[in-house]
């Protein structure tokens, strides 16, 4: 039978780093302008896979975490050629610990305009000066990613600092802010910042206004038409247990005091993912937000934007849903990650949906699944949806039964021809999976699979995963 989470973290496994893992540049001279890519950390022009496992066991010690990068190349991505970074490894601030998480959320932006890109990895669990929970900045650089920059929580010690991170210019200023998400409060830590651990002031946004909220994750994309950036936080009120969205529209002032949102009821009070797309490209970003514990199976809801924020009428979208393959089944954890990016070329933004829990065939097991939901003039549709699985044809070391295919995933164009390739963890089955993308979206005709081993990650059959967006 196939298991049943109690949260998010449910899916999460334990992986072993290897003993050899590539070495950390030790740095290179600044380019003269910003990365063209949020995630090309070397700056060659082509971009860069990244990964963060915050299960992995370094040096002995469970669940230290690690981040992998993937290098991209002028024919898409090259699983060849990679680094894995640790809290161990040369540059980086502190030390492995268990617990500590490394890796838990990873995102990236060029966060110093020196034309790398840089990585932002949380580790929620680590301890650090008196507070629990920090980031680092691991910096990009011509030879690779050089050393990394910890900031820890500029709060009480109560709070658990980095449980989720977004990056964007959300005061207008010219530089780049990070919010961090610990439950039950938000920080606004504004730019620049620098390689010898600088950055600007840190404001606390607190979006509780006397109510007992959890915050579980943040989202950042430009919703109205000013050209500054905004982001919301996805959660729950834990009085009524509904699910919660709040809005900080981005300003020459900073985040403005947010709106919020109450979602469609919902069976629990955890699962939730989100992203900021244009799927009627009409100018204004839409919210996509997955709420995988919603009714029986899991669902999609679409907030579209307006120039106030992502204020239009909300569209839920299921396994039930018109042309949506598949049926609603209890636990089928759909929603449970989504990303969003063209994957056919036509120039709207497509939305890819995990089921993580969803029984194949004949099968009681978790084997998992992605479905592709299409972006249109009309908006995020059921019409022409794709389901990939299993037994997708093509898809080579295809994952045993129990596999939770579909657990983090990622849709990106990584060789430049105009069509997002689907990236996707199969956590139990210890598989990263990597589709194409075609004319009439991601196939599993030359895919590509990479197991915990080949990633870097030791010789384990499991792992868990979590993708940069």
């Amino acid at each position: 039978m196939r298991p049943r989470p109690n949260a998010r973290a449910a899916l999460l496994a334990t992986a072993v780093l290897a003993a050899t893992v590539s070495p950390v540049a030790l740095g290179a001279p600044a380019s003269a302008a910003p990365a063209k890519h949020v995630d090309d950390f070397n700056g060659d022009g082509y971009r860069d896979l990244l990964l963060g496992d915050r299960t992995a066991t370094v040096a002995g010690k469970k669940d230290a975490g690690a981040v992998v990068v993937i290098w991209g190349s002028a024919t898409g991505l090259n699983p060849a050629k990679r680094s894995v970074i640790t809290q161990n490894s040369p540059g980086v601030d502190g030390v492995a610990e268990a617990k500590d998480g490394f890796g838990a959320k990873v995102t990236s932006a060029d966060l110093n305009k020196d034309g790398y890109a840089d990585i932002v990895a949380t580790s929620p669990g680590e301890l650090y000066a008196d507070r629990h929970g920090t980031f680092t900045v691991l910096w990009g650089s011509r030879s690779g990613l050089t050393k990394g920059s910890t900031y820890a929580s500029p709060g009480s010690k109560k709070q658990i600092f980095g449980l989720d991170v977004a990056i964007g210019d959300f005061d207008a200023d010219g530089n780049l802010d990070i919010v961090s998400v610990d439950g039950e409060f938000v920080w606004f830590l504004r730019g620049p910042f620098t390689k010898a651990g600088g950055r600007g002031r840190a404001t606390n946004l607190d979006p509780q206004d006397g109510e007992n909220i959890k915050a579980e994750m943040v989202v950042a994309g430009k919703v109205t038409k000013d050209g500054t950036a905004d982001f919301a936080l996805v959660g729950y009120d834990v009085d009524t247990a509904s699910n919660r969205v709040w809005f900080y529209k981005g300003g020459r002032n900073g985040p403005a005091k947010p709106w919020k949102r109450t979602l469609p009821a919902s069976s629990g009070l955890s699962g939730s993912s989100a992203v900021i797309a244009d799927f009627d490209r009409n100018g204004y970003g839409d919210l996509a937000i997955g709420v995988s514990r919603s009714g029986r199976g899991g669902a999609v809801h679409v907030l579209p934007g307006t120039a106030t924020g992502p204020a239009g009428r909300l569209t839920t979208l299921t396994q039930n849903s018109a042309g949506v393959p598949g049926s609603v089944e209890d636990g089928d954890l759909f929603g449970y990650d989504v990303s969003a990016a063209d994957t056919n070329g036509d120039g709207y933004p497509d939305l890819a949906v995990g089921a993580p829990y969803e029984a194949i065939g004949t099968s009681d097991w978790a084997d998992g699944s992605i479905t592709v939901l299409r972006g249109g003039s009309t908006g995020l549709t059921g019409r022409n949806a794709r389901q990939y699985d299993r037994t997708t044809p093509g898809l080579p070391n295809v994952s045993p039964d129990n596999a939770w295919l579909g657990a983090s995933l990622l849709l990106r164009d990584y060789n430049g021809d105009g069509r997002a390739e689907l990236i996707a963890t199969a956590d139990e089955g210890g598989r990263l999976h990597m589709f194409p993308g075609t004319s009439s979206g991601p196939t599993g005709t030359g895919s590509r699979t990479l197991t915990v081993p080949q990633l870097g990650l030791g010789a384990r059959a499991f792992m868990g995963a979590t993708l940069a967006d």
